[in-house]
């Protein structure tokens, strides 16, 4: 039987809600939004995900969509035959960190010749790009004296090419106050009332057995 209680309280505590955790940019309230793709490019889909992380592009047609880097070089090529990046742009490496702090080598350059690799099959690919999110861990100034208040960050812009033809994607970065947790307290309760009827259990399983 006590074997039995402290099952019941541990089956308890697993549906308990625990706390959401820190340490993403849409936990911070940032979001980023994809506006349009100018002029249009028929088949290319965007989406951002985890709130201002990455760049998602999906290309339905037949031809090749190239992204291009901070210095304008070809960055990211979703072709027919798959996905290539560009290992001598500077974006391969500048965004694998979220602030840019990762080392990029001496051949990455920007007008460097490109050297394509293939990094997947199918029609989409995301990456985390620096041009659609706030790139410091100190908010704005804006943010910082209201961060109560909804604030519209900046506009940005992501260039490319479709069969040469150049195109701009736009979007924008704004700002919301996250959403507040639920007081931790209801779950200390929570757990401390099942804890209290669990060991009264045991108690007085205990004295009937004693009498």
């Amino acid at each position: 039987m006590i074997r039995a209680l402290l099952a019941s309280l541990a089956l308890a505590l697993a549906f308990v809600p625990a706390a959401a955790g820190h340490g993403g940019a849409g936990d911070k309230g940032y979001r980023s939004t994809v506006r349009l793709v100018r002029p249009a490019v028929p088949g290319l889909q965007l989406a951002i995900l985890d709130s201002d992380d990455r760049i998602k592009a999906t290309n339905e047609s037949s031809k090749a969509v190239v992204i291009e880097g901070y210095g304008g070089e070809p960055y990211i090529r979703l072709s027919p035959d798959g996905v290539f990046e560009n290992k001598n742009s500077p974006a391969v490496y500048l965004n694998k960190d979220r602030f840019g702090r990762a080392q990029v080598p001496s051949t990455a350059k920007a007008n460097a010749e490109p050297d394509w690799v293939k990094v997947a099959d199918g029609k989409a690919y995301e990456w985390h790009d620096h041009r659609a999110h706030w790139m410091s861990p100190l908010a704005p100034k804006p943010i910082r004296d209201e961060p109560d208040r909804k604030h519209h960050v900046f506009n940005w812009e992501v260039p490319g090419q479709a069969e040469g033809r150049p195109f701009v994607i736009a979007g924008s970065l704004d700002y919301s106050p996250p959403k507040k947790e639920g007081a931790p307290w209801l779950f200390v309760i929570v757990i401390g009332v099942l804890l209290a009827l669990t060991l009264g259990g045991i108690f007085a399983l205990r004295r009937l057995r004693r009498a």
